[in-house]
């Protein structure tokens, strides 16, 4: 091709508007120009490779004055364009087929996910309808026991059932239910003690015998029961009918046949419930997911026994402890609960006035005859307790020392006499004595005939050597003689030692019930065999345990406070080898006084103690301490009497005081309460000081 079709060519390729003449359109220049012949060439190539022809008018296309690609180019490339075109396509379609495989899988990953989480949460959210068997809950039982619920608790021990009726076991009844109930082994039978009353129920019979008192010479008669009353199965294990012990105790049961358990209730007063808004699952623990022990109804109430933030644990009425949800209850509440029940009455003795008792110590029939100089210049006493009566065999007999003139002079001094006895003798066991019903009976029945012969206003039990075995039969042997002194119109008062964690075994509560009055023996707070010096009696020893007899449920009107007419001088001495030897001995309150002016004592008050206090060393370097009776701390001790509303003060012993202690024990006993309060708070402010010449 020579250079003027060349041109020619470039001009139609430029737009061919131009005739005869090269004309360059703006912008375009001759490098362009080359760049697309350059770019002809290389088709041309390419087409040549693959098997086409030129076009008809060369290198450069369409002819002059042709304004078109010739056919067969444009039949080219309309096919390179749709092979392109139908390439784009399959891969836009493949692609839109991936994207939409994608999405699907997406989606499904997505609507995995939902209902996993819809399914956790519907899992985790609603409640379940599992319930508890009774045997999973109460654990595997024969077919003749049932599961006992007191409480708030589901006991270890079963009741069992026979012939339809229900038993509870003997040591549920003793310990918990009701201790008046008690085994006689000797015998193999079960008394009960009321007021006036002893039934003696033989085992697995109906038939029982009941005595009009207590003693074999009382009247007697035979009774019978609908079911038999004390049960002994064939372990020897013992059980009470259940109806016959509902008749005697403050309970009340509910037995689930079905179910295998008893509901026992015996606690009454406030407790704090709660009722069903709605119909609510009572669930083995706090949580939707725990299994369903029972159902409440609206308007069922049920005892909590502690509340939760969200779930309250519960007793409910047929004997199932578990939880409920607290939005499906009410707001809980305390709930007056009572028993239909009719408590037995013990008709008392008790005074009405407060009484102050003086024991007199007498070991001989002549004891006896210093009535009249022990008691010459006595005054503001009640009450005399001479130490008459002493058991003397492990059989029960009784000793005495008894003198009829010795009442006879009391009672014209206007004074009662209340016999003491004791269990000091060591030719008898009260171990024995107390767990033979024999023995006992006929210890009551010498001291009845006693009383009776010297005319004695009434019995001070005093048994000091009751060890924790012989708790229960000690307090039998105190209802038992409560009977005949009830019946005999003898005042009954028992002695005891302060109620403290060693001597728990003494049942307090009891004596306080069935006895006239519990004298609580506030001294020996230090005694011969301490370890350490210090008060006979201090105040603080005293009050604290009328604070407990009363929280115990002792009326305080059948409380007298004990109080000693003694004290103790204490020896203190450090041997070579630095061991510490602390010995003491008793003073009455005369020769403790001596003891003070002998040695020129300022006394020191000791607020702690409630008593003045002195102090020495002697020149072999021995330290001697007293802490002190005398009118001062006899009147702070008698203050307990109108500040607790006490039914009196009794005194160890007469003969150790002195003349400055009846005023001074009359005064604080008549006082008012306010009138105490004022007094109480006199001594408390008292300071921690010598007495000045004044005073002393």
């Amino acid at each position: 091709m020579d250079t003027g079709q060349r041109l020619r060519h470039l001009k139609h390729r430029l737009g061919g508007g131009c005739s005869g003449a090269l004309c360059i359109a703006p912008g375009i220049g001759i490098r362009s120009d080359m760049k697309d012949l350059t770019d002809g060439r290389k088709d041309k190539k390419n087409e040549e490779a693959s098997g086409g022809s030129l076009p008809a008018d060369g290198l450069f296309g369409a002819s002059e004055g042709n304004t078109g690609d010739s056919p067969g180019k444009e039949k080219s490339g309309a096919s390179r364009g749709k092979k392109k075109t139908a390439r784009n396509k399959k891969q836009a379609r493949r692609k839109r087929k991936q994207r939409k495989a994608l999405m699907r899988l997406l989606l499904a990953a997505v609507l995995t996910v939902l209902v996993s989480c819809a399914i956790f949460l519907i899992h985790r959210y609603t409640p379940t309808n599992e319930r508890m068997s009774y045997t999973e809950y109460f654990g595997t039982m024969a077919e003749n026991e049932a599961a006992i619920v007191l409480q708030g608790e589901v006991c270890e021990t079963r009741a069992i059932v026979s012939e339809d009726e229900l038993y509870i076991p003997y040591t549920m009844v003793e310990e918990t239910l009701n201790p008046r109930f008690f085994w006689d082994e000797a015998n193999a039978r079960m008394l009960f003690t009321t007021a006036d009353k002893t039934y003696e129920y033989p085992i697995n019979s109906t038939s029982f015998t009941v005595i009009e008192g207590t003693l074999t010479t009382d009247p007697t008669s035979q009774e019978s029961y609908d079911h038999v009353v004390v049960l002994r199965d064939d372990e020897g294990t013992l059980y009470v009918s259940a109806s016959y012990l509902a008749k005697y105790t403050n309970l009340r049961y509910t037995y689930e046949k079905d179910t295998q358990h008893v509901l026992i209730e015996n606690e009454w007063g406030e407790r704090l419930t709660e009722k069903a808004l709605k119909e609510a699952a009572v669930r083995y623990a706090g949580g939707i997911k725990s299994p369903i022990l029972t159902d409440l109804q609206k308007g069922d109430m049920v005892y909590v026994l502690e509340e939760g933030t969200h779930w309250d644990r519960v007793l409910t009425q047929d004997g199932y402890i578990g939880y409920v949800k607290k939005n499906r209850m009410s707001e809980a509440e305390l709930t007056d609960v009572e028993n239909d029940f009719e408590e037995i009455v013990y008709p008392s003795l008790t005074s009405e006035e407060k009484l102050t008792l003086v024991w007199h110590r007498i070991e001989t029939e002549d004891g006896n005859d210093y009535f009249d100089s022990v008691t010459e210049n006595m005054s503001g006493v009640d009450v005399i307790s001479p130490t008459w009566f002493s058991l003397s065999s492990d059989s029960g007999d009784v000793k005495s020392v008894g003198d009829k003139k010795y009442v006879k002079k009391a009672h014209k001094a206007g004074l009662s006499v209340w016999a003491l006895v004791s269990d000091f003798s060591d030719d008898m066991d009260t171990s024995l004595v107390l767990a033979s019903t024999a023995a006992r009976r006929n210890c009551i029945s010498q001291l009845m005939n006693y009383a009776d012969e010297l005319g004695v206003d009434g019995i001070n039990l005093d048994f000091e050597y009751v060890e924790e075995a012989d708790g229960k039969a000690y307090a039998q042997f105190i209802r038992e003689l409560s009977i005949a002194c009830r019946a005999a119109g003898l005042v009954f008062s028992v002695d005891m030692t302060p109620p403290l964690e060693f001597n728990a075994y003494y049942d307090r509560e009891e004596v306080g019930a069935v006895a006239d009055y519990l004298i609580n023996m506030g001294y020996d707070e230090h005694y011969a065999g301490s370890e350490s010096a210090g008060s006979v009696a201090s105040i603080g020893y005293e009050e604290s345990a009328i604070q407990t007899l009363i929280g115990m449920g002792v009326p305080a009107n059948k409380i007298m406070t004990g109080v000693p007419f003694y004290t103790r001088i204490w020896y203190t001495s450090t041997g070579e080898d630095g061991t510490v030897y602390v010995n003491s001995e008793v003073l009455t309150m005369s020769t403790a006084e001596e003891t003070v002016n002998t040695w020129n004592l300022s006394k020191i008050w000791d607020s702690d103690a409630g008593q003045n206090y002195v102090e020495w060393t002697t020149d072999e370097n021995v330290l001697c301490q007293i802490w002190l009776e005398d009118a001062d701390s006899l009147t702070l001790k008698t203050l307990l009497v109108p500040e607790y509303d006490l039914g009196g003060v009794a005194a160890w012993s007469l003969g150790f005081q002195d003349s400055s202690v009846w005023p001074a024990i009359s005064e604080a006993r008549d006082l008012t309460k306010e009138e105490a309060d004022e007094a109480l708070s006199a001594y408390s402010g008292r300071a921690d000081t010598a007495e000045t010449e004044s005073e002393a």
